[in-house]
């Protein structure tokens, strides 16, 4: 009898137990839960803004469609870090604007972590048409990490960890960014045209005869201070108008589109490639200077440190020629990564050379 009563309380803690037991963020793929993706979105309150863009571009119903898709959704934190913290914030968005931007963050097909390739820049093309590029470090240590837990950037926006990643659904998989990613459908010089507060930099790649080159297939990637950061300097509207190139080393001005050399760096690429110190053959170089992206995340804390350095390729130190420490404007969420459909746009705080101190 004792046994039989010891056997009944056994079984009904074992019930209790199931009975407790709550979902898991990352079930095993091969038994996904029935809830869909658009469902999930919509019932998930750290996903909420996500879930109201979608809600307004009239795309949440459709990803509980068969898909698969695979999504990158920013949190309220990362809309928060640009400013978005309210529904009522995307009425003031363009419909067409915000349909594309959200359609941006996803793509056909079920990618795990461990799925994507270790290599940088592979290429996926969005709901939205143009392709977002994922990036999964490969530095010596990397393929001795578990394949699941590579750090993963998309478009320079870092991946969260578990359970924030790999999250299995019915119809795909949905991975937590960093913050949103940003793309615009013009070409960069469209891009710059379009900013009033950019134009001081639009005058002198004119003077400069770099200008042109901003609208070519490229990838470019571009670093461009703006208006303030020029008059700091003394270069205004007018006197920009008048500039004469020829009186400054070339370098003081087509450092900022890198010379129109083909190629497209996200502002997390460098650390991937190199860690934290790669040889300065490793950094952006033009001319006799160095264009060092520094890039890291305090796992601990949720803190980012974010910046750039300049440095003289000749003696290895950082340079004199200038501001040897900048940032991006407003912070790295909204100034780095900018994506255009023929490169990248990087607004930055400050000139990267002093062009005084470039005089022939």
């Amino acid at each position: 009898m004792r046994y039989y009563t010891l056997s009944c309380l056994f079984f009904f803690f074992l019930l209790m137990i199931t009975g407790c037991k709550k979902d898991d963020l990352t079930p095993p793929r091969d038994t996904a839960p029935a809830r869909a993706l658009g469902d999930f979105i919509r019932n998930n309150y750290d996903l909420s803004l996500f879930a109201a863009a979608l809600q307004k571009a009239g795309l949440l119903d459709s990803l509980n469609q068969t898909g698969p898709f695979t999504c990158f959704a920013p949190d309220n934190k990362a809309f928060n870090d640009i400013g978005i913290t309210s529904p009522r914030d995307f009425d003031a968005m363009n419909p067409e604007s915000l349909r594309l931007l959200v359609k941006y963050h996803i793509f056909k097909d079920r990618k795990y972590v461990s799925e994507f390739p270790l290599q940088m820049g592979n290429k996926y093309a969005t709901l939205a048409g143009p392709e977002l590029y994922v990036s999964v470090s490969n530095l010596p240590y990397a393929d001795h990490t578990p394949p699941d837990q590579r750090d993963l950037f998309v478009n320079g926006s870092l991946l969260q960890p578990a359970p924030k990643r790999n999250v299995a659904l019915s119809n795909g998989v949905i991975h937590v960014v960093r913050k949103p990613l940003n793309f615009n459908m013009p070409t960069i010089q469209d891009y710059l045209q379009a900013d009033t507060s950019l134009s001081i930099f639009v005058t002198v790649m004119k003077r400069c005869k770099l200008w042109d080159g901003l609208k070519e297939k490229g990838p470019f990637t571009v670093f461009v201070p703006d208006n303030e950061v020029f008059r700091r300097y003394s270069i205004t509207a007018d006197s920009a108008a008048r500039l004469d190139p020829e009186k400054y080393e070339a370098v003081a001005f087509n450092i900022y589109p890198l010379a129109l050399k083909s190629k497209r760096i996200f502002s997390t690429d460098w650390v991937q490639i190199s860690g934290t110190y790669g040889p300065i053959s490793s950094m952006i170089n033009v001319g006799n200077f160095a264009i060092k992206l520094v890039y890291d995340y305090n796992w601990n804390m949720g803190l980012e440190n974010v910046y750039l350095n300049v440095l003289d390729v000749t003696t290895g130190q950082l340079s004199t020629n200038g501001p040897s420490t900048l940032h991006y404007r407003n912070g790295f969420t909204t100034g780095a990564d900018r994506v255009t459909s023929n490169g990248l746009v990087h607004v930055i705080d400050d000139l990267l050379l002093d062009p005084a101190t470039l005089r022939k």
